[in-house]
């Protein structure tokens, strides 16, 4: 799984569009029609919202009205935020801020920057992220009206915490904390912030300190308190009869069904799966969908229910390789525009570049020929050596292997025969019970477990295992899917994020480097020929 662990709910959608906020003398027309975009894209019309969002942007520009040209240019650049065309959307903003800043639209113009902020963040430009906010949270501050201070303060806030998910668990803790504070400040009867987008606001953080607590890797990790906001985030949907945007509750159900699919509740996480997928349909967010496939697919494994296991998995595989060649497009669009100016400016030098990238290409790729010819020998060699190794440890299993005399060894640790016999024990019914399985697993929490030090631990490893810590436990995985993978066709359909997870690893890249270390070969190369010859 975009290993997801904070849901953003950047901006919500809810129309802004009043006689206070758009002022087109004489004509209503702008205001209607963004108030029916509006409501079209909350319903899941996106193209048809579009498309009324640049008619109102339109007639604004023809009568010179600025505000409505604002809101109008202010919807179109959201739309493109919320369908991750974030590139589009910094495009969009450049004018939506120029006009913001020529009507001292303090409101919109820390909108603006939070958003910008948000698309920086997401295109991997984070010291630009960090600028965009750190404006917002300026402009924020001469907001006159003090509900929509407070409202836009919790947006503001809220939306600084992607940029330290990575960086610091307090950061993203303490902003989380402050978005609550602001939100909790807006007056329930207010006029300019109505009671939904409150309640919405507070939903959604909620929901993020449920997932902030849930997380593996927060050393604040707290199973309770999570659940605790999880349930808070359930009950604030109650205080306006369930009047919440569409996209807030599909990212709690998919926050709640990975929390108890983590608890190993499966059937509660089930329920929360395709409840999401339910309103996903009319709601298309597909990064949700994606991890609501490959949850559900584990959920129904964990209750024996391997058909609708292997549906799930299905979908999840067709809808990750779409998402990743859209991505892929997105990331190569500016490149192809870069090369399509300088094509323009020096077209003679680039033919010359062509003409010369193309013969090293050739080279290069008879090269790789020659080389993979023989590669493949020695990599299918090792294939057959493991294989080999398989079947004479089918043979062998029930043979223990010969202890080693312990004066043999030396140490630079002083260890008692006595100990050193109670470790490999303790190694021996460690391994029996797959705790190298554990993606938190560490040399002090092993070391814990085992009721032993660290130096004693690393040093029986080292004498008596011949191997560190860390390609200890990575042989132990790799032995661990590698007879999987042999012993159960299933597995073999299994994407390699899948493989990586199931035997402990927190990136697929980690796994393969690790399989390939071990094996000679990737875990690609395995599966494919265990499909052809087993």
């Amino acid at each position: 799984m975009k290993k997801i662990y904070l849901f953003f709910v950047f901006f919500l959608f809810f129309s802004t569009v009043s006689a206070e906020t758009i002022s087109c003398p004489g004509n209503k027309e702008i205001d209607r029609l963004i108030e029916k975009g509006t409501t079209l894209n909350n319903e899941g019309g996106n193209k048809e919202a579009l498309k009324l969002f640049q008619k109102a942007n339109d007639l604004a520009k023809a009568i010179g009205c600025e505000k409505g040209e604002l809101n109008a240019t202010n919807s179109i650049m959201m739309f493109y935020f919320n369908t991750y065309d974030y590139k589009k959307a910094l495009e969009i903003s450049n004018r939506a801020k120029e006009l913001a800043i020529s009507q001292k639209d303090y409101e919109t113009l820390s909108s603006l920057c939070s958003r910008r902020g948000a698309s920086y963040d997401d295109l991997g430009m984070y010291d630009e992220s960090l600028k965009e906010h750190e404006a917002a949270a300026k402009y924020v501050k001469l907001i006159a009206d003090p509900d929509k201070r407070h409202y836009q303060a919790s947006l503001v806030y809220y939306n600084m915490t992607p940029y330290y998910q990575d960086r610091s668990n307090e950061k993203v803790l303490y902003y989380l904390e402050k978005s609550r504070e602001e939100a909790l400040q807006i007056n329930d009867n207010s006029k300019n912030i109505p009671l939904e987008k409150k309640i919405d606001m507070l939903v959604s953080i909620n929901m993020n300190l449920g997932i902030h607590y849930r997380d593996h890797n927060n050393k604040g990790r707290n199973v309770k308190l999570s659940e605790f906001y999880f349930m808070e985030a359930l009950k604030q949907f109650d205080l306006v009869k369930g009047d919440v945007l569409p996209n807030t509750k599909i990212d709690l159900y998919q926050a709640l069904q990975e929390f108890y699919q983590m608890k190993k509740d499966y059937r509660k996480a089930i329920e929360y799966g395709e409840n999401m997928l339910i309103l996903e349909k009319s709601n298309s967010m597909p990064y949700n969908r994606r991890v609501g496939y490959m949850v559900l697919a584990k959920s129904y494994l964990g209750i024996g229910d391997n058909t609708t296991s292997q549906k799930y998995l299905e979908l999840f595989s067709k809808l990750n390789d779409s998402i990743n060649s859209a991505e892929k497009d997105a990331v190569e669009a500016p490149v192809k525009k870069i090369i399509s100016e300088t094509k323009s400016n020096g077209e003679k030098k680039i033919k010359r570049i062509a003409v010369i990238s193309f013969v090293i290409l050739i080279l290069i790729t008879g090269g790789m020929l020659i080389y993979r010819r023989r590669s493949n020998k020695i990599i299918h060699k090792k294939y057959e050596d493991l294989i080999a190794k398989i079947h004479q440890n089918e043979d062998d299993k029930r043979e223990s292997a010969p202890e080693k005399n312990n004066n043999d060894i030396k140490t630079s640790v002083t260890i008692t025969d006595e100990t050193v016999k109670i470790l490999l024990l303790k190694l021996e019914k460690f391994e029996a019970s797959k705790k190298y399985l554990r993606k938190d697993l560490s040399l002090t929490w092993m070391a814990n477990s085992l009721a032993t030090n660290t130096k004693y631990l690393s040093e029986v490893i080292k004498n008596y295992k011949n191997h560190n810590f860390t390609s200890y436990i990575n042989e132990l995985r790799i032995n661990y899917i590698i007879k999987k993978l042999y012993d159960d066709p299933i597995y073999r359909e299994y994407k390699i994020t899948y493989l990586a997870e199931e035997c402990g690893y927190a990136t697929p890249r980690v796994f393969v480097n690790a399989f390939k270390q071990q094996t000679g070969f990737t875990p690609s190369y395995f599966v494919e020929q265990l499909k052809v010859s087993v």
